[in-house]
């Protein structure tokens, strides 16, 4: 829903006029800009609850059912079930309205861009310290510790009515802004000659003036990071050394390719490509310039999310593994983006066909590289968790690392990723065979 709130209208202004969308259908129909936004919070919300949040459900009562074969206590009941879901979809109606009110003000301009990240430190903070307790901010805690019914239509409606209040807030402007700025090409352009003489050079020129011209290039550097500020912010205020398995840095290094697929759809749905029909390009040459873009728009950030990390848990010797992991990784899964979904990766999602061979192409590597990380090379740990949760169920502490394997599971996690550039060069050399003879349409 932040998205929608946040780009919907730069990717909506910014496209070709020939189609008709059923967000700027405010523009042309008697229908109220902030009904249409709210519809779509509603439908954010559903869709989220019944294809996240059910199958979660479902999973905690699939291992209730296996309570007794696997010896795995567990102290799940059936009558916590329901209060569970309910209270887990009251905290995700609360998130996604403050997500949509802090998109929603953000687009307004000062002082709410200067306030409002102050506002979320000083919450984050006092949340950290004791100053607020938890309980009286996440309204679906509230509601399942004190298992009330009332507390559950309390927090659903006032996540609702925020979610109106944020759709009140948006902009009910869909004319195209007129933007006039030096010249950014021949500037851009010479500080890329790192890319060599070639056309990708001058068409991710083009790309980055695209999104300095527009302001987008705002929008998804924040979106970007405050992901990353999240994971930072839960490894200040929870300690996972005690978990089963010990979440360490090397842990955090994966998860940075899920939020490059994010990032890659952004970039492919701004701006429409039909107009390069007309030029001597190809679509891999475009598919090409957006991976190139993507890492050099986000690779800086990463970077100092993972030095920060490394900070934090005081982890500096995990720090070299972990940079490589996290590049490697983040470039393989927007190549592996790029090859299998091209310029349309918002449609590619419900294409069964390709998230089949998408989900190959993930969840084997990166299960590798989560196993290795968790463990640090000692997968025996596995079998002493396997021991510690069968007896104490989820009180299980964790086990300490063999030093001697640490070294083995370094090298492991090194040869994985060696292996994901090579996997990322080889998608790159195919994009031809398999987009070349594609046109600009998404």
């Amino acid at each position: 829903m932040g998205t929608f709130a946040f780009m919907g209208r730069d990717a909506i202004v910014r496209r070709t006029g020939t189609k008709n969308f059923l967000l700027a259908a405010p523009a042309l129909q008697p229908l109220p800009n902030s009904m249409a936004h709210f519809a779509y919070f509603v439908k954010d919300l559903l869709f989220y609850v019944l294809l996240i949040l059910t199958p979660i459900i479902a999973g905690m009562a699939l291992g209730i059912l296996l309570d007794g074969v696997a010896g795995i206590r567990t102290p799940l009941l059936w009558s916590s079930l329901p209060w569970t879901w309910l209270a887990m979809a009251t905290t995700l109606g609360q998130g996604l309205a403050l997500s949509f009110l802090a998109s929603s003000l953000w687009l307004r301009g000062r002082p709410f861009t200067v306030v409002g990240p102050l506002l979320i430190v000083a919450v984050g903070v006092a949340v950290g310290v004791g100053f607020l307790p938890a309980d009286m901010l996440l309204w679906g805690l509230a509601a399942q510790s004190s298992q009330s019914g009332l507390a559950i239509l309390l927090g659903l409606v006032l996540s609702l009515g925020l979610g109106l209040v944020s759709s009140l807030l948006i902009l009910d402007d869909f004319d195209v802004s007129v933007v006039e700025r030096g010249d950014l090409l021949a500037p851009v352009h010479a500080r890329l000659g790192f890319l060599g003489r070639g056309h990708i050079r001058l068409i991710v020129a083009k790309e980055f003036v695209d999104l300095f011209r527009s302001g987008a290039i705002k929008k998804m550097t924040v979106s970007y990071a405050i992901p990353l500020l999240v994971l930072l912010g839960m490894a200040w205020l929870v300690d996972f050394a005690d978990a089963p398995i010990p979440i360490n840095l090397l842990s955090y290094a994966p998860f940075l390719g899920f939020f490059g697929f994010n990032f890659y759809s952004w970039l492919t749905i701004l701006d429409s490509p039909d107009f390069m029909n007309g030029l001597p390009l190809k679509v891999p040459d475009l598919i090409r310039a957006k991976v190139v873009v993507y890492f050099l728009a986000t690779s800086w950030i990463s970077l100092i999310f993972i030095v920060l990390m490394a900070w934090r848990l005081d982890e500096w010797a995990s720090l070299p593994t972990s940079i490589i992991v996290m590049f490697a990784n983040s470039v393989y899964i927007v190549a592996l983006t790029a090859f299998l979904m091209g310029l349309r990766p918002n449609k590619a999602i419900f294409d069964a066909s390709i998230m089949i061979w998408f989900w190959i192409g993930t969840v084997l590597p990166l299960l590798g590289l989560f196993l290795l990380s968790f463990t640090q090379g000692d997968v025996s740990l596995y079998g002493n968790w396997w021991e510690r949760a069968s007896q104490d169920g989820l009180a299980a502490t964790a086990q300490m690392y063999d030093e001697s394997m640490v070294q083995q599971g370094y090298m492991g996690m090194i040869a994985i990723s060696i292996g994901l550039i090579f996997a990322s060069a080889l998608l790159w050399k195919l994009m031809d065979n398999r987009w070349g003879r594609s046109e600009f349409s998404n």
